[in-house]
């Protein structure tokens, strides 16, 4: 604390000045941050961190330096006049600055330790003191850990983790590296309005959901590194007054985990493209703009859906877990303790800390690799459709062949007689066929005859395109 008197006592009687009791403040790191026009957040700022802080913790702030001088004459002052000094009104007149950019930049990224800082260029890991930081920080940034390069002699168990949920598939573990990457990159710049999405390799198979294969521990490993916020997706409603008053201005990644099946992408369009409104209650709303707003991860065990089109397919990425894990056979039980507890070894931690950065390394060199589907498109066809449609579909139509929609209809409700489709529905289904295989459907009515085709999109670099 630092040393300023903001009373006197003059022949016994104690008066505090107002004045010099926010000079006291200010000279004590305490001042406001402009979030909008009419919206600012009491913060505190100690040499180059800064953080959030109320009205009631600046009370006991001055009431704890009263206590240690033993001033109670002036505490006594102080308590019975407590909203005379301090309050709302009153801490307006506090020094009032912009809201500080601690973001990364495009093309490198920051992680910050107790006793250092590392910074991340697609080339090298640097580590360096904090006399060294040319910029101030949110204090909540720092992580709770000393980290020292490790011993590399052998993988640490959470990158060993990473290979197996991507069933040590090289090329799909190297993506899962850039998604990581992604998400610990605290940056926009690059310009992914993008919500990752994850699913389970085998989701719907059997007609069942297949849980356990490690999204959740995926996203407890960003949340050690960067400020994340998890909702529970089942219980999202669009038509919630204050679904983001739990977002603050430092929130670096949103999770949307076991998304309703009912919701749709296009909910969060806005967040993606433009920015998120943070509406607390009775609190005015501020809006936090796209390039620092946070990173969108969704969880499902259902395909998510959304309008179609190519805005709608722009707006995710989409990345599915090979299903090495499952609710008997858990991480736990193969490496034989939990990640991330207070049990778990120094020398774990750095291999841990160390590959999240060699992920970082992987995103700012490449960016957001794409994996090749496995089962994502007849899943998501499969919830648009149904799954005799789909076998139909996949055994019996060709693309760019013309057929007789009659004949075809009466043909699949032969087959299927407990799943017999209206023409209408037919249609429909047909549509959405064309649409998850990057095609279109011609439909030509002549003669009384209804046909339809479907044709295959020409790609552009293909020798036999036109």
């Amino acid at each position: 604390m630092k040393e300023f008197r903001f009373w006197k006592n003059e022949e016994g009687k104690v008066s505090i000045s107002n004045a010099k009791l926010l000079k006291f403040l200010e000279v004590n790191g305490f001042m406001r941050i402009r979030l909008s026009a009419t919206n600012f957040m009491l913060v505190r700022k100690n040499d180059n961190k800064i953080r959030q802080t109320s009205e009631s913790e600046i009370i006991s702030f001055v009431n704890a330096y009263l206590i240690m001088h033993k001033l109670y004459d002036v505490q006594e002052q102080l308590v019975k006049g407590i909203g005379n000094y301090i309050s709302s009104k009153k801490l307006c007149f506090l020094p009032t600055e912009d809201l500080p950019n601690d973001r990364d930049s495009r093309d490198k990224g920051i992680m910050y330790f107790k006793n250092c800082y590392c910074e991340i260029t697609k080339d090298e890991i640097n580590i360096r003191n904090y006399s060294e930081l040319p910029h101030v920080i949110w204090e909540n940034r720092l992580v709770d850990f000393e980290y020292a390069k490790p011993d590399k002699t052998k993988i640490g168990q959470f990158e060993q983790f990473c290979m197996n949920i991507t069933g040590r598939d090289e090329v799909r573990f190297e993506v899962l590296k850039t998604i990581l990457g992604y998400l610990a990159h605290r940056s926009k710049e690059r310009g992914e309005t993008k919500a990752v999405i994850l699913y389970d390799q085998n989701m719907l198979l059997n007609e069942k959901t297949h849980g356990g294969t490690g999204k959740t521990l995926l996203m407890d490993a960003i949340s050690m590194i960067r400020e994340l916020e998890k909702f529970d997706g089942k219980s999202i409603k669009s038509d919630s007054w204050f679904k983001n008053q739990r977002i603050n201005i430092t929130t670096d990644v949103i999770v949307y985990d076991d998304l309703n099946k009912n919701v749709s992408l296009e909910m969060f369009y806005s967040m993606l493209t433009t920015g998120v409104e943070i509406e607390k209650k009775r609190k005015d709303a501020f809006y936090i703009p796209f390039e620092l707003s946070p990173k969108i991860v969704i969880t499902s065990n259902y395909p998510i859906k959304g309008p179609g089109g190519s805005s709608d397919k722009r707006r995710r990425y989409e990345f599915e877990l090979a299903n090495y894990y499952n609710e008997k056979f858990t991480p736990e039980t193969d490496f034989k303790n939990r990640f991330f507890d207070k049990y778990w070894g120094n020398d774990e931690w750095n291999k841990f800390y160390e590959f999240l950065m060699r992920c970082l390394q992987s995103y700012l060199d490449q960016g957001l690799l794409e994996a090749k589907k496995i089962n994502i498109k007849k899943n998501s066809l499969i919830e648009k459709t149904s799954r005799e449609f789909v076998e139909f579909a996949d055994e019996y139509l060709k693309f760019n062949i013309e057929y007789d929609k009659r004949d075809v209809g009466s043909f699949y409700n032969e087959f299927y007689p407990d799943n017999q489709v209206t023409p209408h529905r037919f249609t429909k289904w047909l549509k959405e066929f064309c649409q998850e295989n990057d095609a279109s459907l011609e439909l030509v009515s002549t003669g009384g005859k209804y046909k339809f085709k479907m044709i295959e999109k020409v790609v552009k670099d293909d020798k036999n395109s036109l």
